[in-house]
């Protein structure tokens, strides 16, 4: 008996798909191609006599026409005998080999625009109790269900890049605490459904003993019972032991040659782990780490980020940072591995003897917080480096907040215990952007001989030498306050026309002139003697910050592709500068104009602490 064979039915009616319609004169006809609509599908059960709710138990894998996930804890026999016609029709979607190797485009397309829709008061309800227990919409994370398709966002250079067939597999370990559960099974589904099985040694979940108990742990059991391979091991601490202490447990569960640390909210992309693990292949030093795109917390829609890389400020928290614009002007650089001063933490791939070498996590630290930032000054200091793979991509669910709460500032411990380990004099930096810091002794940030002891058999090197040559935007003297560019904009806006001279010197900064004297677009600035009857020497500042030259006033002083005269834009980014300091400062790239006047070069841009001092000649 099909779908349809038990409903009664007349000499008008149709069937569409395997949904069976009644002809009232009213158009309930679904959309076809496997995306029905979750409205229309309830709305025409209503008008055959019988309700299917959505997604409660365990019916996993599309059902042709219907959605991935359809049943119900009080349904009628007669619809009971309904849904196992259905699943008889899809046995083949539903057997183990199927969810392994899942194709893509099998996966459900969810309308988010209609799933955010809160309909009755229960869904109120639900949605504001997962806001409260996750920080994220719970309610349509149930409503997408266990499986969804997602965009490609990788780059298409990527698509056509060829990997070793002989990688490593890698131990992915995934620790939650108080997860919603649709979200922590849609993200192993993903892992299974993208991932090259022989890439995937094992997937370790480490629930750290959470305490929800709404939470409702047997819908992961059960799902796991009846729909995951072996390889995928659920791990329980006997106590919650905060983030970085369950990583450090499940490393040392973990039996493949590699480790893959992810966060438990995430969706990874389509071929994420070759590319990570090509890398480490070719050198086992490497830390990798994947572009994290955006989940959205507010409706969980997947947004493509852009390229970036991990930084921090002297508070020890982590920011991003994004390359030069020539960087990304090159095409090949899209897809080339990108050097990193830090990673976010939460995700990333590592040898598992490296992940020894280096000394795992400090375990001196509590809960979260400033562990990455501490792991990356050890992973560079130490010999080893840390890489961007752009071709790799993993969706992340970026929250206001954490959920859940304790009466520890792990923040501020962990961060001062970083800042006494590696950062050497420079720690005064740190002091200062967290004076308070400074009262709190070793009984409140805890005993950490071991990791000094640790750096010092590792050979590490100094802080200074990471400032230096890993992250020098940060080194004293190459950014500014925000009171000081505030400073800036209004001594800006009362400036007239000027030349830009070379401290301590006649030389002035001059545009490329065309032989009638007028400077065209794309024209480089080089240092010249200074002389006020040049108009390419001539500037003047506009409001928004553009230093246009006098020679030619619809061109401004811009940084895409080098520094060079463009036309004006009107939008700032690229062609806004401040005068700080003596510095003449690019908002956009943090750097400040620099010309070697022994090279007779053009003028280019570089961290501040290196570039030129310049005085402005008023005309």
């Amino acid at each position: 008996m099909n779908a349809t064979e038990n409903i009664k039915k007349s000499k008008n009616d149709k069937i569409i798909g395997n949904i069976y319609e009644k002809n009232d004169k009213k158009d309930y006809t679904p959309s076809i191609n496997n995306k029905l609509n979750v409205d229309q599908f309830k709305s025409l059960n209503e008008k055959n006599k019988f309700t299917i709710k959505y997604e409660k138990n365990f019916v996993d894998k599309p059902i042709t026409t219907i959605s991935n996930t359809i049943t119900d804890d009080k349904i009628t026999n007669k619809n009971e005998e309904v849904i196992s016609s259905l699943q008889k029709t899809n046995d083949k979607s539903l057997n183990e080999e199927s969810i392994n190797k899942f194709d893509l485009n099998k996966e459900r397309t969810v309308n988010l625009s209609d799933l955010i829709i809160i309909k009755n008061e229960d869904e109120r309800l639900e949605y504001n109790k997962g806001i409260e227990n996750y920080q994220f919409n719970a309610l349509v994370s149930r409503k997408i269900g266990y499986r969804r398709k997602i965009l490609d966002s990788r780059n298409d250079q990527c698509r056509d890049i060829k990997y070793s067939s002989d990688l490593d597999p890698a131990s992915i370990i995934i620790c939650y605490f108080n997860e919603e559960p649709y979200v922590l099974i849609r993200m192993v589904n993903s892992i299974l459904d993208r991932t090259a099985d022989h890439l995937i040694h094992e997937i370790l979940l480490v629930d750290d003993s959470s305490n929800l108990v709404d939470r409702h742990p047997e819908i992961i059991t059960k799902y796991k019972e009846k729909y995951w391979p072996d390889k995928v091991k659920m791990l329980k601490t006997q106590k919650n032991e905060g983030l970085i202490r369950a990583k450090i447990f499940g490393a040392h569960q973990a039996t493949g040659k590699n480790l893959v640390f992810l966060d438990s909210h995430c969706e990874v992309n389509e071929k994420w782990l070759d590319p990570l693990l090509e890398r480490i292949k070719i050198d086992p030093k490497k830390v990798v780490c994947p572009i994290i795109d955006i989940i959205k917390h507010e409706n969980l829609e997947y947004v493509t980020s852009p390229i970036c890389m991990g930084g921090f400020t002297w508070s020890l928290i982590f920011k991003w940072d994004y390359p030069d614009n020539n960087y990304l002007n090159n095409r090949e650089n899209l897809i080339k591995p990108l050097k990193s001063p830090t990673m976010a933490g939460g995700l990333f791939a590592i040898s598992k003897e490296t992940f020894t070498k280096i000394g795992e996590y400090d375990s001196g630290m509590d809960i979260w917080g400033a562990e990455n930032v501490e792991m990356s000054f050890r992973i560079w200091m130490c010999g080893y480096e840390i890489e961007i793979i752009p071709c790799s991509r993993v969706g992340h669910i970026f929250r206001d907040k954490r959920p859940y709460g304790t009466n520890i500032d792990s923040m501020a411990k962990n961060s001062l215990r970083a800042a006494l380990i590696w950062m050497d004099e420079y720690k005064e930096e740190f002091f200062k952007a967290k004076p308070y810091l400074k009262i709190m002794d070793e009984s409140q940030y805890g005993d950490i001989s071991k990791m000094v002891k640790l750096r010092q058999d590792l050979q590490c090197k100094s802080f200074d030498w990471y400032l230096k040559n890993i992250y020098p935007r940060l080194y004293p003297g190459n950014i500014f306050n925000e009171t000081e560019i505030r400073l800036s904009k209004i001594m800006w806006e009362n400036e007239k026309k000027f030349q830009i001279k070379f401290e301590n010197n006649n030389l002035c900064l001059s545009a490329e002139s065309l032989p009638s004297g007028r400077v065209g677009v794309k024209a480089k600035l080089f240092l010249e003697s200074c002389n006020s009857k040049l108009r390419q020497q001539i500037w003047r500042i506009t409001k928004k910050g553009e230093l246009r030259n006098m020679a030619s006033s619809n061109l401004c002083l811009d940084t895409y592709n080098g520094v060079s005269l463009l036309k004006c834009h009107n939008q700032g980014l690229s062609q806004e500068w401040l005068n700080i300091k003596n510095k003449i400062y690019t908002i956009s790239s943090k750097k400040c104009l620099f010309v070697d006047k022994n090279e007779s070069q053009y003028a280019s841009i570089d961290y501040c602490s290196k570039s030129n001092n310049w005085k402005l000649e008023y005309i």
